[in-house]
């Protein structure tokens, strides 16, 4: 397996809203010899109060865990504590500020492989030989009524459920019980890219647009991904971030 080195990228707008509740972070790129690197997009739920704390919060204690963890951690330990700690910090959030939440979506590269979680339905996508695949499976009420559907437990009526876009899981959530993340992590090669975005993206472009923007090099293709939701030009515009991480062959 070729070395590898990893660069990430990210752009971000407020659309039509009062507020950027969107956060990215990630590690410093000087870590990754020995650490590997993190990236981490979290969005505000704007529903409730405080979702902007909540998700700062997400996004800075995933990557102060992924610092503080030991080398010896493997990926899938380090991304489950890190959730973990999530919760904590969201549920004294709830305690002072009332109703609060974000998503959370993370991905951890280290010795040419992938690992990944999220909560909630930022999704994580995998950017290989012109292709968008979607890593993450949105965890919200209409993925588990087509569930139920599918084990003739209810009838397709019920996708007609107005509220079957509310999330079924959060970070802040009081009964949070499920993440979605890959059963082990997967091997990446130059010229991969992996993608992160908010519901602000992929609920305003298609698949095909993300795709071209994703073929433009660096910090371009988030840029031009977020051009491309803003160009739009929707009423009621949520927040929109993108963040990339680029695998490259290490010189």
């Amino acid at each position: 397996m070729l070395p590898l080195r990893y660069m990430m990228f990210a752009a971000q707008h407020r659309g039509t809203r009062e507020q950027q509740q969107d956060t990215v972070n990630s590690s410093l790129p000087e870590l990754q010899e020995e650490r590997g690197v993190i990236c981490v997009l979290s969005d505000g739920m704007g529903g409730l109060t405080a979702g902007a704390q909540v998700s700062l919060a997400v996004a800075e204690t995933m990557v102060s865990t992924f610092n503080d963890s030991p080398v010896t951690d493997t990926p899938e330990q380090i991304l489950l504590r890190g959730c973990s700690f999530c919760q904590q910090k969201a549920l004294a959030i709830r305690e002072q500020a009332g109703d609060a939440g974000a998503t959370l979506a993370a991905v951890l590269l280290r010795n040419g492989r992938c690992s990944f979680l999220s909560v909630g339905d930022s999704r994580i996508y995998l950017f290989r030989a012109g292709a968008l695949i979607l890593l993450t499976r949105d965890q919200n009420k209409r993925n588990r009524i087509e569930r139920q559907i599918g084990l003739g437990r209810m009838p397709e009526e019920a996708l007609r459920d107005a509220t079957r876009s509310a999330l079924s899981a959060y970070i802040g959530k009081p009964d949070l019980d499920q993440a979605d993340r890959g059963s082990r992590s997967f091997a990446v090669s130059p010229g991969d890219r992996i993608l992160l975005v908010s519901d602000g993206v992929y609920t305003t472009l298609a698949e095909a647009e993300m795709a071209q923007a994703m073929t433009l090099p660096g910090e371009a293709g988030v840029r031009d991904m977020i051009y491309r939701v803003v160009g739009k030009n929707l009423p009621g515009q949520d927040n929109c971030s993108a963040a990339v991480v680029d695998c490259l062959a290490a010189v």
